[in-house]
């Protein structure tokens, strides 16, 4: 994994979208896009290192790159529609496993296998807030230097591409090790 001097300047939030806690000692920010094959591919990638660490915390923020992604961006407010109801990784992984069909019918087919109220959901998919909040991961992208998908901050490290398990797992054995010695 090509290692790039960069720290993340948008630190992450409550409001980001994250499974573990903000204050773990490693957290992964990614910037996805829900097209993306890369993206696609490294998804599982970050679970398992999810189950595999305790103390570990997944940050994904939206950067469709609408250009080449046409389903991109209303992908993108899907999940922060399906993220109303509770469901926003439920909708990221049925996204990414159905990518090759991210037109807006079989959107609605997986937020209603994901057992979603498709009045409220389609209600949301209006709602502008839904689009400024993409917009603003966006934005906090281009601030961090992101320009293609996957971007992967570990611990405000810069990685870019689709990274190894292996290659993850030592800079988080590497993080986890030096933090130890520091007690």
């Amino acid at each position: 994994m090509n290692e790039v001097t960069f720290t993340l300047k948008t630190p992450p939030e409550n409001t980001d979208h994250h499974r573990g806690p903000l204050s773990a000692s490693v957290v992964i920010v990614e910037y996805g896009d829900f097209q993306c094959p890369f993206c696609a591919t490294t998804a599982p990638v970050l679970d398992k290192l999810f189950r595999r660490y305790d103390d570990l915390c997944l940050v994904f923020r939206h950067f469709p790159l609408i250009s080449t992604h046409p389903h991109a961006g209303v992908a993108a407010v899907a999940a922060e529609a399906a993220n109303r109801q509770g469901k926003f990784w439920e909708m990221h992984h049925a996204l990414y496993e159905n990518q090759q069909d991210l037109s807006t019918e079989n959107i609605f087919v997986l937020a209603k296998n994901l057992g979603l109220d498709m009045r409220d959901f389609l209600n949301d998919l209006e709602d502008e807030k839904l689009l400024e909040r993409v917009r603003e991961n966006i934005n906090s992208g281009v601030l961090n230097g992101v320009n293609a998908t996957p971007t992967i901050f570990v611990n405000g490290i810069r990685f870019e591409g689709m990274p190894a398990l292996d290659e993850l797992q030592g800079e988080i054995d590497q993080i986890i090790s030096d933090n130890a010695n520091y007690v």
